[in-house]
């Protein structure tokens, strides 16, 4: 008997269940023989549990029971959240699966370009009707699409869309796109859908605006508003340059003896010969008979020098009217020459060219000859 009880002590030491038991009429191993039941039983208990059954109950065994009963119902509740979760996932899952499929059906209907786009590797997901010619010709080039992926990555989540505008100059002439950006979910990935509205037709309507608003209606030249905002510019950009101020001698003595028709004639011809100074000189009227030129990268010495022979010439020459008459035509200037570190303000240094150009008026008024021919 004793033996017996020895070998299932040791066996249960071990966690051995599988060992001999005592025999029936042993009855000093009887105690070890229910022990073995209920751990037999437990074991088969906990299967059951790790399989998915937490119906399972202790009711014995004190405190281990009730730590045991206990696990069970947590195993429970996580499995029952888990579980929910899983759903909850799952329908959400298919109603974003029918809402993009239910997206392109849209969308390929509309004249608008879209585009989805993964938001971490660029990989482009979704492309609605309008826009597939254009991938498949080429026209959408790579220049575009990858200015468009730099855009789409910096978008951040928010209501309110991204916008840019971008030019496709695939085309010809190159087409502008006001482009919307906004943080969607496609399908399982992160992604941005790219909104593209072609605003060419606006913008050339735009320039057209502001062509009108920069033009001077006589002459066709920058008017005092564009050559202001442009003088601004180039100070703000640190670009060195000189500002030429001319003003048309005699205009009004043109106007009273010959007319206002007349008088424009002359505005023309100062305004085309102002306009061969040079290819990149910005020649704006400022109003009656002041002009200013702006010359990028040119000393005051030299816009002097090429200002000196272009009067020469007008006044070297009489103007010649329809119907024989003639008169001398001729322009007085000042120039500041504008550096790269200048302080000066647009005004005041358009001031001090204005003061210049006076002086230069005085300086050679001996030479007009005011006379009909």
């Amino acid at each position: 008997m004793l033996g017996e009880v020895r070998v299932i002590a040791r066996s249960l030491s071990r966690g051995d269940l599988s060992g001999p038991l005592p025999k029936p009429d042993n009855e000093l191993g009887s105690h070890l023989k229910s022990l073995h039941a209920t751990l037999k039983h437990l074991t088969w208990q906990a299967r059951e549990v790790a399989a998915g059954d937490y119906n399972q109950h202790v009711d014995f065994m004190g405190e281990f029971a009730e730590a045991f009963n206990q696990m069970i119902v947590q195993l429970k509740e996580q499995r029952d959240d888990l579980l929910s979760k899983i759903e909850s996932n799952q329908l959400q899952q298919q109603r974003l699966e029918r809402s993009n499929d239910i997206f392109k059906t849209i969308t390929r209907q509309i004249s608008e370009w879209i585009l989805v786009i993964d938001r971490k590797t660029g990989e482009l997901l979704f492309t609605n009707h309008p826009i597939e010619y254009h991938l498949s010709s080429n026209v959408f080039e790579s220049q575009f699409y990858s200015a468009l992926l730099d855009h789409a990555k910096q978008v951040v989540e928010s209501d309110a869309p991204k916008i840019e505008e971008l030019p496709l100059t695939g085309d010809e002439p190159a087409r502008w796109f006001s482009v919307m950006f906004y943080t969607m979910r496609w399908y399982e990935r992160d992604a941005v859908l790219a909104l593209l509205m072609d605003i060419t037709d606006s913008k050339a309507q735009i320039k057209k605006l502001e062509d009108t608003a920069y033009r001077d209606m006589l002459t066709g030249t920058y008017n005092r508003h564009y050559g202001m905002k442009l003088l601004n510019e180039w100070l703000e950009q640190r670009i060195p340059f000189a500002i030429c101020f001319v003003d048309m001698d005699r205009l009004k003595w043109v106007n009273d003896v010959f007319g206002h028709l007349e008088g424009d004639r002359y505005i023309l011809q100062v305004t085309n010969l102002l306009q061969t100074f040079s290819a990149n000189a910005c020649v704006c009227r400022l109003g009656g008979d002041e002009f200013m030129v702006l010359v990028p990268g040119v000393s005051g010495k030299a816009a002097e020098a090429r200002l000196g022979v272009l009067r020469d010439g007008l006044v070297a020459r009489d103007h010649k009217m329809e119907d024989g008459q003639t008169y001398q035509c001729s322009i007085s200037f000042g120039i500041v020459e504008v550096a790269e570190d200048n302080t000066v303000s647009a005004v005041d240094l358009l001031s001090l060219a204005d003061e210049r150009m006076y002086a230069y008026k005085k300086a050679h008024k001996a030479v007009y000859r005011e006379r009909p021919a």
